[in-house]
Protein backbone atom coordinates (compact mmCIF):
# COMPACT_ATOMS: atom_id res chain seq x y z
CA UNK A 1 0.00 0.00 0.00
CA UNK A 2 1.37 3.51 -1.09
CA UNK A 3 0.49 5.25 1.53
CA UNK A 4 2.75 3.09 3.91
CA UNK A 5 5.70 5.19 2.19
CA UNK A 6 3.55 8.60 2.40
CA UNK A 7 5.63 11.76 2.49
CA UNK A 8 3.66 12.89 5.79
CA UNK A 9 6.01 12.94 8.03
CA UNK A 10 4.35 11.62 12.16
CA UNK A 11 7.42 11.92 14.66
CA UNK A 12 5.54 9.13 16.81
CA UNK A 13 7.27 9.62 19.84
CA UNK A 14 6.43 13.11 20.03
CA UNK A 15 4.86 13.81 23.19
CA UNK A 16 2.74 16.60 22.25
CA UNK A 17 1.25 14.10 19.72
CA UNK A 18 -0.56 12.52 22.59
CA UNK A 19 -2.27 15.66 23.45
CA UNK A 20 -4.98 15.65 20.91
CA UNK A 21 -4.04 12.49 19.02
CA UNK A 22 -7.48 11.38 17.36
CA UNK A 23 -6.70 12.97 13.89
CA UNK A 24 -3.62 11.55 13.29
CA UNK A 25 -4.71 8.17 14.48
CA UNK A 26 -7.95 8.16 12.27
CA UNK A 27 -5.11 8.84 9.09
CA UNK A 28 -2.64 6.55 9.73
CA UNK A 29 -5.70 3.68 10.07
CA UNK A 30 -6.89 5.15 7.00
CA UNK A 31 -3.70 6.05 4.65
CA UNK A 32 -1.16 4.27 6.50
CA UNK A 33 -1.94 1.25 8.58
CA UNK A 34 1.91 0.22 8.60
CA UNK A 35 3.75 3.31 8.82
CA UNK A 36 7.52 3.85 8.65
CA UNK A 37 8.51 6.50 11.11
CA UNK A 38 12.34 6.47 10.09
CA UNK A 39 13.71 9.18 12.11
CA UNK A 40 12.63 7.44 15.36
CA UNK A 41 13.71 3.93 13.56
CA UNK A 42 10.22 2.29 13.85
CA UNK A 43 7.37 0.79 12.06
CA UNK A 44 3.83 2.12 13.58
CA UNK A 45 0.72 -0.12 13.38
CA UNK A 46 -2.72 1.59 14.33
CA UNK A 47 -5.54 -0.62 13.48
CA UNK A 48 -6.78 -2.63 15.70
CA UNK A 49 -6.17 -6.43 14.22
CA UNK A 50 -2.80 -5.55 13.57
CA UNK A 51 -2.35 -3.92 17.29
CA UNK A 52 -4.03 -7.55 18.08
CA UNK A 53 -1.74 -9.51 15.85
CA UNK A 54 1.38 -8.42 16.97
CA UNK A 55 0.35 -8.42 20.80
CA UNK A 56 -0.60 -11.96 20.31
CA UNK A 57 2.04 -13.28 18.09
CA UNK A 58 5.12 -13.86 20.20
CA UNK A 59 6.40 -16.15 17.54
CA UNK A 60 6.91 -13.81 15.11
CA UNK A 61 7.30 -10.00 18.10
CA UNK A 62 9.68 -10.07 21.13
CA UNK A 63 9.18 -8.18 23.79
CA UNK A 64 13.04 -9.11 25.00
CA UNK A 65 14.34 -6.20 23.17
CA UNK A 66 12.60 -3.48 25.01
CA UNK A 67 8.68 -2.67 24.95
CA UNK A 68 10.09 1.63 25.38
CA UNK A 69 11.39 2.97 22.40
CA UNK A 70 14.05 4.96 23.97
CA UNK A 71 14.25 2.81 26.86
CA UNK A 72 16.76 0.06 27.04
CA UNK A 73 15.39 -3.77 27.75
CA UNK A 74 15.15 -4.11 31.04
CA UNK A 75 15.00 -7.71 33.54
CA UNK A 76 10.67 -7.41 34.54
CA UNK A 77 7.58 -9.31 33.86
CA UNK A 78 7.10 -7.37 30.49
CA UNK A 79 10.02 -7.73 28.10
CA UNK A 80 10.37 -11.66 28.62
CA UNK A 81 10.16 -13.61 26.18
CA UNK A 82 8.66 -17.42 26.55
CA UNK A 83 9.02 -19.76 28.15
CA UNK A 84 10.45 -18.13 30.87
CA UNK A 85 7.79 -15.08 30.58
CA UNK A 86 5.25 -17.66 31.31
CA UNK A 87 7.14 -19.57 34.38
CA UNK A 88 7.89 -15.89 35.92
CA UNK A 89 4.28 -15.07 35.59
CA UNK A 90 2.78 -18.06 36.75
CA UNK A 91 4.62 -17.33 39.95
CA UNK A 92 3.77 -13.64 39.92
CA UNK A 93 -0.41 -14.38 39.33
CA UNK A 94 -0.14 -16.07 42.91
CA UNK A 95 -0.80 -12.52 44.38
CA UNK A 96 -3.55 -12.10 41.90
CA UNK A 97 -5.77 -14.81 41.66
CA UNK A 98 -9.46 -14.21 41.81
CA UNK A 99 -9.85 -14.84 45.10
CA UNK A 100 -7.52 -12.88 46.22
CA UNK A 101 -8.91 -9.83 44.27
CA UNK A 102 -12.73 -10.93 45.82
CA UNK A 103 -11.29 -10.53 49.08
CA UNK A 104 -9.87 -7.37 48.54
CA UNK A 105 -13.09 -6.04 47.07
CA UNK A 106 -15.25 -4.89 50.66
CA UNK A 107 -11.53 -2.84 51.68
CA UNK A 108 -11.87 -1.00 48.07
CA UNK A 109 -15.16 -0.06 48.96
CA UNK A 110 -14.35 1.01 52.25
CA UNK A 111 -11.24 3.32 51.31
CA UNK A 112 -12.76 4.74 48.25
CA UNK A 113 -15.71 6.05 51.00
CA UNK A 114 -12.78 7.41 53.20
CA UNK A 115 -11.34 9.19 50.52
CA UNK A 116 -15.13 10.48 49.33
CA UNK A 117 -15.42 11.81 52.89
CA UNK A 118 -12.25 13.73 52.97
CA UNK A 119 -13.63 15.61 50.13
CA UNK A 120 -17.17 15.71 50.57
CA UNK A 121 -17.62 19.29 51.96
CA UNK A 122 -15.27 21.04 49.37
CA UNK A 123 -16.69 23.35 46.95
CA UNK A 124 -14.10 21.86 44.25
CA UNK A 125 -10.99 19.55 44.09
CA UNK A 126 -8.18 18.06 42.26
CA UNK A 127 -9.85 14.58 41.05
CA UNK A 128 -6.87 13.31 40.37
CA UNK A 129 -4.27 13.85 43.41
CA UNK A 130 -7.32 13.74 45.63
CA UNK A 131 -9.31 10.19 44.07
CA UNK A 132 -7.97 8.51 41.05
CA UNK A 133 -4.15 8.28 42.25
CA UNK A 134 -4.71 7.58 45.81
CA UNK A 135 -7.17 4.70 45.45
CA UNK A 136 -4.94 2.27 43.40
CA UNK A 137 -1.31 3.21 45.08
CA UNK A 138 -2.86 2.62 48.61
CA UNK A 139 -4.15 -1.14 47.63
CA UNK A 140 -1.01 -1.94 45.44
CA UNK A 141 1.28 -0.75 48.21
CA UNK A 142 -0.95 -2.98 50.66
CA UNK A 143 -0.59 -6.21 48.09
CA UNK A 144 3.35 -5.36 48.46
CA UNK A 145 3.23 -5.11 52.11
CA UNK A 146 4.66 -1.65 52.82
CA UNK A 147 4.01 0.28 55.76
CA UNK A 148 1.63 3.55 55.53
CA UNK A 149 5.01 5.44 55.95
CA UNK A 150 6.67 3.96 52.66
CA UNK A 151 2.91 3.84 50.67
CA UNK A 152 3.25 7.91 51.27
CA UNK A 153 7.04 8.21 49.55
CA UNK A 154 5.80 5.95 46.77
CA UNK A 155 3.07 7.91 45.39
CA UNK A 156 5.71 10.76 44.95
CA UNK A 157 8.47 8.13 43.16
CA UNK A 158 6.08 6.86 41.03
CA UNK A 159 5.31 10.11 39.76
CA UNK A 160 8.74 11.09 39.56
CA UNK A 161 9.49 7.75 38.17
CA UNK A 162 6.87 8.34 35.31
CA UNK A 163 7.03 12.07 34.51
CA UNK A 164 10.91 11.12 33.50
CA UNK A 165 8.95 9.21 30.43
CA UNK A 166 9.29 11.54 27.52
CA UNK A 167 12.48 13.06 28.63
CA UNK A 168 15.80 12.75 27.39
CA UNK A 169 19.69 14.20 28.22
CA UNK A 170 20.05 16.39 30.79
CA UNK A 171 16.41 16.91 31.56
CA UNK A 172 15.48 17.91 35.04
CA UNK A 173 12.76 15.02 34.72
CA UNK A 174 14.90 12.77 33.80
CA UNK A 175 16.89 13.10 36.34
CA UNK A 176 14.27 12.99 38.90
CA UNK A 177 13.11 9.82 37.91
CA UNK A 178 16.49 8.36 38.59
CA UNK A 179 16.42 9.56 41.94
CA UNK A 180 13.04 8.52 43.06
CA UNK A 181 13.94 4.79 41.22
CA UNK A 182 17.61 5.06 43.22
CA UNK A 183 15.54 5.70 46.54
CA UNK A 184 12.66 2.99 45.39
CA UNK A 185 15.43 0.85 44.89
CA UNK A 186 16.88 1.40 48.71
CA UNK A 187 13.38 0.50 50.21
CA UNK A 188 12.79 -2.68 48.11
CA UNK A 189 16.34 -4.56 48.58
CA UNK A 190 16.07 -3.53 52.52
CA UNK A 191 12.37 -5.19 52.49
CA UNK A 192 13.97 -8.44 50.43
CA UNK A 193 16.04 -9.99 53.22
CA UNK A 194 13.25 -9.10 55.52
CA UNK A 195 11.15 -11.46 53.97
CA UNK A 196 13.67 -14.08 53.49
CA UNK A 197 13.61 -13.97 57.52
CA UNK A 198 9.87 -13.95 58.02
CA UNK A 199 7.66 -15.26 55.54
CA UNK A 200 4.86 -13.08 54.91
CA UNK A 201 1.85 -13.46 52.53
CA UNK A 202 2.48 -10.57 50.30
CA UNK A 203 3.69 -10.12 46.90
CA UNK A 204 7.05 -9.37 48.13
CA UNK A 205 7.03 -12.55 50.26
CA UNK A 206 5.43 -14.68 47.23
CA UNK A 207 8.12 -13.71 44.74
CA UNK A 208 11.04 -13.92 47.40
CA UNK A 209 10.29 -17.63 48.79
CA UNK A 210 9.70 -18.32 45.04
CA UNK A 211 12.96 -16.90 43.65
CA UNK A 212 14.93 -19.00 46.83
CA UNK A 213 12.94 -21.99 46.53
CA UNK A 214 14.08 -22.07 42.99
CA UNK A 215 11.02 -21.76 41.51
CA UNK A 216 12.44 -18.95 38.99
CA UNK A 217 14.41 -20.38 36.13
CA UNK A 218 16.41 -18.51 33.14
CA UNK A 219 17.42 -20.20 29.98
CA UNK A 220 20.81 -19.97 29.47
CA UNK A 221 22.40 -19.27 25.84
CA UNK A 222 23.12 -22.51 25.50
CA UNK A 223 19.19 -23.23 25.54
CA UNK A 224 19.52 -25.16 28.63
CA UNK A 225 18.02 -24.36 31.83
CA UNK A 226 19.42 -23.09 35.37
CA UNK A 227 18.10 -21.85 38.61
CA UNK A 228 18.42 -18.39 39.93
CA UNK A 229 21.46 -18.22 42.46
CA UNK A 230 20.97 -16.51 45.61
CA UNK A 231 22.75 -12.76 45.63
CA UNK A 232 22.71 -9.44 43.65
CA UNK A 233 20.87 -10.87 40.07
CA UNK A 234 17.94 -12.55 42.00
CA UNK A 235 17.58 -8.97 44.21
CA UNK A 236 18.09 -7.10 41.13
CA UNK A 237 14.99 -9.27 39.28
CA UNK A 238 12.86 -8.58 42.27
CA UNK A 239 13.28 -5.17 41.96
CA UNK A 240 12.55 -4.82 38.27
CA UNK A 241 9.32 -6.79 39.37
CA UNK A 242 8.63 -4.86 42.25
CA UNK A 243 8.96 -1.21 39.96
CA UNK A 244 6.49 -2.94 37.23
CA UNK A 245 4.18 -3.59 39.97
CA UNK A 246 4.56 0.02 41.44
CA UNK A 247 3.78 1.62 38.00
CA UNK A 248 1.38 -1.01 36.56
CA UNK A 249 -0.83 -1.26 39.57
CA UNK A 250 -1.17 2.73 40.15
CA UNK A 251 -0.48 4.69 36.86
CA UNK A 252 -2.73 2.93 34.70
CA UNK A 253 -5.70 2.83 36.92
CA UNK A 254 -5.23 5.85 38.00
CA UNK A 255 -5.28 7.45 34.49
CA UNK A 256 -9.04 4.78 34.11
CA UNK A 257 -10.52 6.20 36.74
CA UNK A 258 -9.12 9.93 35.92
CA UNK A 259 -10.16 9.30 32.19
CA UNK A 260 -13.57 7.77 33.74
CA UNK A 261 -14.81 10.95 35.04
CA UNK A 262 -13.74 12.81 31.78
CA UNK A 263 -15.98 10.32 29.82
CA UNK A 264 -19.03 10.86 32.17
CA UNK A 265 -18.73 14.54 32.54
CA UNK A 266 -18.31 14.90 28.35
CA UNK A 267 -21.50 12.64 28.42
CA UNK A 268 -23.78 13.27 30.73
CA UNK A 269 -26.63 11.33 29.33
CA UNK A 270 -24.83 8.54 29.76
CA UNK A 271 -24.13 9.05 32.97
CA UNK A 272 -27.66 8.99 33.38
CA UNK A 273 -28.27 6.10 32.35
CA UNK A 274 -26.18 4.28 34.46
CA UNK A 275 -27.88 5.74 37.53
CA UNK A 276 -30.96 4.85 35.79
CA UNK A 277 -29.64 1.07 35.60
CA UNK A 278 -26.60 0.74 37.78
CA UNK A 279 -26.83 -3.03 36.52
CA UNK A 280 -24.80 -1.67 33.52
CA UNK A 281 -21.51 -0.59 35.72
CA UNK A 282 -19.80 -3.73 34.18
CA UNK A 283 -20.18 -2.60 31.09
CA UNK A 284 -19.27 0.82 31.67
CA UNK A 285 -16.17 -0.06 33.49
CA UNK A 286 -14.74 -1.69 30.45
CA UNK A 287 -16.36 1.48 28.29
CA UNK A 288 -14.30 3.83 30.46
CA UNK A 289 -10.67 1.66 30.16
CA UNK A 290 -11.51 1.06 26.25
CA UNK A 291 -12.46 4.94 25.31
CA UNK A 292 -9.31 6.23 27.98
CA UNK A 293 -7.08 3.45 27.08
CA UNK A 294 -4.80 4.34 29.43
CA UNK A 295 -1.44 2.21 28.24
CA UNK A 296 -1.23 4.33 24.73
CA UNK A 297 1.89 2.61 23.32
CA UNK A 298 3.92 -0.83 22.97
CA UNK A 299 6.76 -1.86 21.11
CA UNK A 300 7.79 -5.30 19.75
CA UNK A 301 11.04 -6.36 17.55
CA UNK A 302 10.28 -8.42 14.62
CA UNK A 303 12.25 -11.98 14.92
CA UNK A 304 10.92 -13.79 12.10
CA UNK A 305 11.25 -11.83 8.60
CA UNK A 306 7.54 -11.73 7.46
CA UNK A 307 4.87 -9.79 5.60
CA UNK A 308 2.35 -6.87 6.69
CA UNK A 309 0.39 -4.42 4.55
CA UNK A 310 2.92 -5.42 1.44
CA UNK A 311 5.69 -4.55 3.48
CA UNK A 312 8.81 -6.70 4.60
CA UNK A 313 9.54 -6.67 8.05
CA UNK A 314 13.01 -7.82 8.86
CA UNK A 315 14.38 -9.28 11.89
CA UNK A 316 15.28 -6.44 14.17
CA UNK A 317 13.00 -4.68 12.90
CA UNK A 318 10.78 -2.44 15.45
CA UNK A 319 7.34 -1.58 15.22
CA UNK A 320 5.07 0.25 17.87
CA UNK A 321 1.49 -0.53 18.74
CA UNK A 322 -0.34 2.34 19.25
CA UNK A 323 -3.14 0.69 21.55
CA UNK A 324 -5.50 4.05 21.96
CA UNK A 325 -5.60 4.21 18.15
CA UNK A 326 -6.48 0.52 17.88
CA UNK A 327 -9.62 1.26 20.44
CA UNK A 328 -10.97 3.57 18.41
CA UNK A 329 -10.95 1.92 15.05
CA UNK A 330 -13.99 1.84 13.13
CA UNK A 331 -13.41 -1.65 11.31
CA UNK A 332 -13.52 -3.28 15.55
CA UNK A 333 -16.04 -0.63 17.08
CA UNK A 334 -19.57 0.82 15.73
CA UNK A 335 -18.95 4.99 16.21
CA UNK A 336 -15.93 4.61 17.98
CA UNK A 337 -14.93 7.91 19.38
CA UNK A 338 -18.49 7.79 21.25
CA UNK A 339 -18.64 6.84 24.92
CA UNK A 340 -21.26 3.91 25.53
CA UNK A 341 -22.07 2.57 29.05
CA UNK A 342 -23.92 -0.31 27.53
CA UNK A 343 -21.24 -1.20 24.56
CA UNK A 344 -21.30 -4.65 23.56
CA UNK A 345 -19.07 -6.46 22.59
CA UNK A 346 -16.67 -4.54 23.58
CA UNK A 347 -13.58 -6.58 23.02
CA UNK A 348 -10.86 -3.55 23.68
CA UNK A 349 -6.96 -4.18 23.57
CA UNK A 350 -6.35 -1.77 26.75
CA UNK A 351 -5.30 -5.34 28.62
CA UNK A 352 -2.84 -6.13 25.82
CA UNK A 353 -3.34 -9.63 24.09
CA UNK A 354 -1.71 -12.88 23.91
CA UNK A 355 0.96 -14.18 26.32
CA UNK A 356 1.60 -10.12 28.10
CA UNK A 357 -2.38 -10.12 28.38
CA UNK A 358 -2.03 -7.44 31.78
CA UNK A 359 -2.14 -9.78 34.77
CA UNK A 360 -3.67 -7.36 36.55
CA UNK A 361 -6.78 -6.74 34.62
CA UNK A 362 -9.38 -7.97 37.00
CA UNK A 363 -7.85 -5.86 39.81
CA UNK A 364 -7.78 -2.70 37.70
CA UNK A 365 -11.86 -3.38 36.37
CA UNK A 366 -12.74 -3.94 40.31
CA UNK A 367 -10.90 -0.99 41.37
CA UNK A 368 -12.89 1.39 38.57
CA UNK A 369 -15.77 -0.57 39.25
CA UNK A 370 -15.84 0.33 43.15
CA UNK A 371 -14.88 3.85 42.68
CA UNK A 372 -17.49 4.64 40.43
CA UNK A 373 -20.03 2.66 42.24
CA UNK A 374 -19.33 4.52 45.63
CA UNK A 375 -18.82 7.81 44.45
CA UNK A 376 -21.94 8.41 41.94
CA UNK A 377 -24.28 6.79 44.54
CA UNK A 378 -23.58 9.52 46.97
CA UNK A 379 -22.06 12.17 43.91
CA UNK A 380 -24.27 11.64 40.97
CA UNK A 381 -23.65 15.00 39.23
CA UNK A 382 -19.71 14.66 39.83
CA UNK A 383 -18.15 16.34 37.36
CA UNK A 384 -14.54 18.04 35.63
CA UNK A 385 -14.63 21.38 35.90
CA UNK A 386 -13.25 21.67 32.12
CA UNK A 387 -13.41 18.30 30.64
CA UNK A 388 -12.05 19.25 27.43
CA UNK A 389 -9.22 21.07 28.85
CA UNK A 390 -6.79 17.70 30.31
CA UNK A 391 -3.70 18.70 31.86
CA UNK A 392 -1.27 15.76 31.38
CA UNK A 393 2.39 15.06 31.34
CA UNK A 394 4.88 14.45 28.31
CA UNK A 395 4.51 10.48 28.61
CA UNK A 396 4.41 8.92 25.22
CA UNK A 397 3.43 5.54 27.45
CA UNK A 398 0.33 6.27 29.53
CA UNK A 399 -2.66 8.85 29.09
CA UNK A 400 -0.27 10.81 32.15
CA UNK A 401 -3.39 13.12 33.45
CA UNK A 402 -1.92 14.90 36.21
CA UNK A 403 -4.76 17.54 37.72
CA UNK A 404 -8.66 17.00 36.89
CA UNK A 405 -10.58 20.08 38.85
CA UNK A 406 -13.99 18.45 39.78
CA UNK A 407 -17.05 19.65 41.64
CA UNK A 408 -19.81 17.71 42.89
CA UNK A 409 -23.77 17.72 44.99
CA UNK A 410 -23.09 15.28 47.75
CA UNK A 411 -25.88 13.09 48.57
CA UNK A 412 -26.39 11.70 52.37
CA UNK A 413 -24.73 8.51 52.87
CA UNK A 414 -26.89 5.90 54.25
CA UNK A 415 -24.40 4.08 57.21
Amino acid sequence: MAAMLSTRHVDILDPALYDDPWDTYRWLRDEAPLYRDEPNNLWVVSRYADDFEVSRRSDLWSAAQGVRPKVAADMSLIALDDPEHTRQRRLINRGFTPRRVREIAPHIRDLSNRILDQIAERDEFDFVEEMAAHVPLIIICEMMGLDPETRDRMYRWSDAMMAGDGHEGDDPELHAAAVAFGEFAEVCLQLIPERREQATDDIIGILTRAFDEGGLEKETKSGDSELYGEGTLQDDELLMFLALLLVAGNETTRNAISGGLVALSRYPEERDKLLANPDLIDSAVDEIIRWTTPVMTFMRTCIEPHEMHGQRIEVGDRVLMLYQSANRDERAFDDPDEFRVDRSPNNHLAFGAGTHYCLGANLARLEVKVVFEEMLARFPQVRAVEPYKIQRNRSTLVVGIEHLPAVFTPVSRLD
